[in-house]
């Protein structure tokens, strides 16, 4: 079935890769930790906060940091996979596991998540309506392309028989 192109890392480089990608994100999210804090204090001394800088920065204290490391993490893990598929890259075919294909929203319209894939890195969108409804959680699936071993551009998904 054919659809989109969206770049899906290969799960072994994701399993070889993954602690390297948690050591940078968690050094990136202390340090977004540490500056949101800075400016928390900057702003609670201020003699005329305002509730909304005041709640700003509550935000961005309690909820940035995740929001860094989820970033942080994806980036890390689709970089280098990512330009090597595009400068280098071959007809490929990679195989997935299938996590879930419920749901499916305006941006991302039949969507199938794969199994052991990081947030923001194994979502397929525009999936076939007719083909997704045949997948089940852990159903094989090849994934074919323009990639290396590491990752590919997906524009074609069938069920490994």
């Amino acid at each position: 079935m054919r659809f989109g192109h969206s770049f899906v890392p290969s799960q072994a480089y994701v399993s070889h890769h993954d602690i390297a990608a948690k050591s940078v994100a968690m050094a990136v999210t202390c340090l977004a930790f540490l500056f949101f804090c800075r400016k928390f204090v900057k702003d609670f001394q201020a003699s005329d906060i305002s509730t909304k800088t005041f709640l700003v920065s509550v935000f961005g204290v309690l909820v940035m940091p995740f929001f860094a490391w989820i970033i942080v993490r994806a980036t890390v893990l689709t970089v280098y996979p990512l330009w090597r598929a595009a400068l280098v890259g071959q007809d490929m075919q990679l195989e997935f596991s299938v996590g879930d294909t419920a749901g499916s929203s305006f941006r991302c319209p039949n969507k199938v998540d794969l199994a052991g894939m990081p947030i923001l890195t194994g979502t397929l969108c525009g999936v076939p309506g007719d083909f997704q409804k045949t997948l089940h959680q852990g159903s094989r699936v090849v994934l074919t392309g323009r990639g290396t071993a590491d990752g590919l551009f997906a524009a074609a998904i069938d069920v490994v028989h």
